[in-house]
């Protein structure tokens, strides 16, 4: 079974990048997938850039390509739902784009992908075996193409959205896995909280919310039979 990982950075791809055996590289356009053995499974990683148009154009350049029979977007975000702080891991039931708006036409608001239960449950359970049951969450994550640091902008997120979490790539990647109905799983470490303190909170928190992620995705390949 092969699975394909997706970081918006460089910061977030490089440690699973290192941690590939019998490792190629091929660039295709501006990207560039390397692919090997990640705990003996077979893992493509590749950077897609930050943003909802870089994640979609990204996930399906790959899937055409390496036709993986899963896909994890891995990375940070900021919390927005109630007790969702930094040092939290936010594992997505579905995801919803919310600054997709056709509600001028009569439709909803917001555009909602989900994603696979199944690997939802299995990175939930690897999560629990590395971090504290109290820092670990499930439940929707909200992607836009903003980076969120206002403490109105994130509450309305939460309220009207019921989101735990913001970032900026997981609804596209889940859109265009739901479209090739291939399983998504998308795994956030909160590395702010989307207010007026993120400017300082993301840079000074990243790599310890980068290297949550890790242990996650690393125990998920250890527990895959």
């Amino acid at each position: 079974m092969s699975h394909l990982l997706i970081c918006a950075m460089e910061s977030e791809a490089q440690g699973f990048r290192s941690m590939l055996s019998d490792r190629t590289d091929e660039t295709i356009g501006t990207l560039t997938f390397s692919s090997g053995l990640l705990c003996g499974r077979p893992v493509t990683v590749v950077q897609c850039g930050v943003g909802k148009v870089n994640a979609a154009l990204c996930t399906q350049t790959a899937i055409l390509r390496y036709a993986p029979d899963a896909v994890i977007n891995v990375g940070v975000a900021g919390g927005v739902g109630k007790g969702i702080v930094t040092g939290h891991v936010v594992i997505g039931s579905d995801t919803i784009q919310y600054d997709f708006d056709l509600t001028a036409i009569g439709e909803e608001d917001g555009l909602v992908s989900p994603c696979d239960r199944t690997l939802a449950e299995a990175l939930m359970s690897c999560a629990r075996t590395v971090l504290p049951e109290q820092r670990l969450s499930m439940g929707r994550i909200a992607t836009g193409d903003r980076f969120v640091g206002d403490s109105a902008t994130a509450s309305r997120i939460r309220d009207h959205y019921n989101a735990l979490a913001c970032e900026m790539e997981g609804g596209a990647v889940a859109q265009v896995c739901a479209a090739w109905k291939i399983p998504c799983g998308v795994l956030r470490a909160i590395s702010d909280n989307a207010n007026e303190q993120s400017e300082v909170d993301f840079p000074t928190f990243l790599a310890s919310a980068v290297a949550e992620t890790e242990k996650i995705i690393v125990a998920y390949f250890e527990g895959l039979v």
